[in-house]
Parts: structure tokens; sequence; C-alpha cells
């Protein structure tokens, strides 16, 4: 059982895919479950699955109190399949709704930080290198490689950009914060490496609120 946890556009998703097909594990036997009742309608004595994803357990932008009610109640199931090994199970969630449904977990502790269970994913946690990688890696996929060139864009200064300005309290001042992931997608994918450059990193929560 993992929990992921962090802001908004830091890759939780793309980290419970990935984990999700490690160890050799093959994707029709990995099913991601959109509600409770997804739980409630598979038969898991066939053991078809042997890996479990929930995106966003609890609702992708406020705290949904229905979807919290509803997965209430097959958790500790959920649980003792995880416990007994029948199931990988990987959860995502956005930090701040994860604490405010913790308040109404009763005796559920997966979700508490003690539990040794959640991991929270940090931009400012991330090498300078690593996020090159991610920048370089989105670019290649989005195929605005040419573009680099033809409007000089410098990843390295993207980089340090980034870093310089990513200020994670301030920015938690505003209630508004993104991930560096997130960030680079929308800059490979739309205008704003024409229009912007790397000047772009210098303000990406700003631009982001914009363009978004």
């Amino acid at each position: 059982m993992l929990v992921l946890t962090g802001h908004p556009g830091e890759g939780k998703t793309a980290m419970a895919a990935n984990l999700a097909l490690q160890g050799g594990a093959k994707r029709e036997h990995c099913v991601k479950l959109e509600c409770a009742s997804d739980w409630k309608d598979v038969d898991w004595s066939l053991r078809c699955f042997t890996t479990v994803i929930i995106d966003d357990i609890f609702g992708g932008l406020p705290l949904d109190h229905e979807r919290l009610k509803d997965w209430k109640s097959v958790l500790n199931d959920i649980d003792q399949r995880a416990k007994a090994r029948d199931l990988k199970v990987i959860i995502t969630s956005r930090h701040y709704i994860t604490r405010e449904a913790r308040e109404e977990m009763d005796k559920i502790t997966m979700f508490t930080e003690t539990s040794g269970r959640t991991v929270h994913l940090e931009s400012s946690d991330l090498s300078s290198g690593e996020m090159n990688s991610i920048l370089k890696a989105v670019i290649q996929r989005s195929g605005t490689e040419v573009n680099m060139d033809k409007w000089e864009i410098d990843l390295d200064e993207c980089v340090m950009k980034a870093n310089g300005l990513y200020n994670r309290t301030s920015a938690q001042k505003s209630g508004t914060v993104f991930g560096f992931p997130e960030c680079a997608v929308l800059f490979a994918t739309g205008s704003l490496m024409e229009c912007l450059g790397s000047e772009f990193f210098e303000r990406s929560e700003s631009h982001f609120k914009t363009y978004v």
C-alpha cells in the first residue's frame, strides 16, 4: 500500500503508473478504479489483478465528501488485501485534500504521515539534473525540439530560473502551488516557449494561472 501526495502537477499519476508496472507487472493485471463501487464490482477472489491504482481518491479539486464517504466503506477491505499481499495498492491524492480527509477518517490510519505508507512528492526535492531531464523529455514527447533552436531556448537557463524563484513559502501564502513537471508540460506544449522563453520559469505560477 502506497499513498502518493503532493501539490497539483507534481507527477503523482505518472509516478503511480510507473510504480504499477515495476517488477515485471503486466498492464492487463493492473486496474484503475474510479470510484468505490468499482472495488465492490470486482471479484477479487479470481485474482485477475495484481495492482490497483486509485487516482485522486477523494477528488481532484476540493475534498469531495461523498467520495470520501463511499471510499471509507471499502478502505478496510482494501487495507486487509494489501497487508495480506494479495494486491499492490497505489493511491494518489493532493496533499491538502489528504490532510482534510484525515480529520474524517476515524480509525483508518493508512493516510497518516506516521503510517510509513505516505510519500510526498515535492518539486523542490528535484536536483537541477532531474529537472533538466524532465523538461527535455516533455519537449521531446511534444515534438517541439525544433523550436528550441529557433527561439534559442537554453534548458539549463530554464532550470536555473525555476530553481532561483521556486519559493515554496511565498507560493503557499497565495494558496497556488504547481509542480515543476506540470509547468514543463505547459511550457513545451503551448506558445509560452516562443513568447516568454526561459522567463516563464521565473514566474511560472503567475503564468500558470493566466494560461490554464
